[in-house]
């Protein structure tokens, strides 16, 4: 009888025991949940709002990007115009008029951000007329000089590539390599990915008026990718291309056939 009641204590003890080991085990991972969403940062509706718009998911966004404007944010304020003006938000109608009066009133409160976001529309989406096309030029000019970035490789893409009449085919800016370079080397000075891109493929290579140095040209190709794999991908095709046979001449296999997959899939027809 002893031996049982032994037994029998022993076994309530080892239960006892697993029991409390399984209480700590949940305790443990209730501090663990506890301290993830403590240690998450906690977004303001601006930034929510650059978050999804930076995503194009822009009906995500604009819940956000409303409750921010209506707290006096700035660049919320453009992001919003920019999305009626090109009628990426079913809510409103497409109102030019309206989205021009309001990034010309983040202009007038100093929005460099606004400077280049009304360039780019008027060159994107004005009439096509050569008054319109330079002075979305000119708008991106003051933008680029005030430190934009994205107004510099703009204005790098306009100068490359020429810009000219949809219908006529006249060129109102004729193409332009030493320009264009010169602003893709601001563009990248100033942060902008795909003027580093472009920065990374013209050292890499030796042309476009850039000395070739392949170590330097990989550095700036593997900064811009890291800023954002998605844009890297599908915004700057050459670039991608040079970094992806970089890596596969180079023992990294792996990198290169990630980036010819991510290639393949947003530009089907090139490959």
């Amino acid at each position: 009888m002893r031996r049982i009641a032994l037994l029998a204590l022993a076994a309530v003890l080892v239960c006892t025991a697993a029991g409390a080991q399984k209480r700590a085990a949940a305790r443990k991972k209730a501090v663990a949940r506890t301290t993830a969403v403590a240690a998450t940062p906690k977004l303001s509706n601006a930034e929510w709002g650059k978050k999804w718009f930076t995503e194009e998911r822009y009906e995500k966004a604009l819940p956000y990007l409303l409750k921010a404007v209506d707290e006096g944010d700035l660049d919320s304020k453009v992001r919003l115009a920019y999305m009626i003006f090109t009628a990426q938000v079913p809510e409103y109608s497409i109102d030019q008029q309206q989205a021009m009066g309001m990034l010309d009133e983040c202009i007038d409160s100093g929005s460099v951000y606004a400077l280049e976001r009304k360039g780019f529309c008027i060159i994107a989406m004005s009439p096509d007329t050569k008054a319109d096309k330079l002075k979305g030029i000119d708008l991106l000019k003051q933008a680029s000089d005030k430190g934009s970035g994205d107004a510099s490789a703009e204005l790098f893409n306009a100068y490359r590539d020429g810009l000219r009449s949809y219908a006529s085919g006249e060129y109102y800016i004729e193409p332009n390599d030493s320009t264009a370079t010169a602003y893709a080397l601001m563009a990248a000075q100033q942060g902008n990915q795909e003027g580093m891109a472009y920065v990374g493929l013209y050292t890499y290579m030796g042309t476009h008026g850039l000395e070739r140095d392949t170590v330097q040209g990989v550095k700036y190709l593997e900064e811009a990718l890291g800023m954002s794999e998605r844009f890297f991908t599908t915004n700057c095709l050459e670039p991608a291309k040079a970094l992806a046979g970089y890596y596969n001449e180079n023992g990294n296999a792996a990198k290169g056939a990630r980036l010819m997959a991510l290639l393949k899939k947003y530009h089907p027809t090139e490959f």
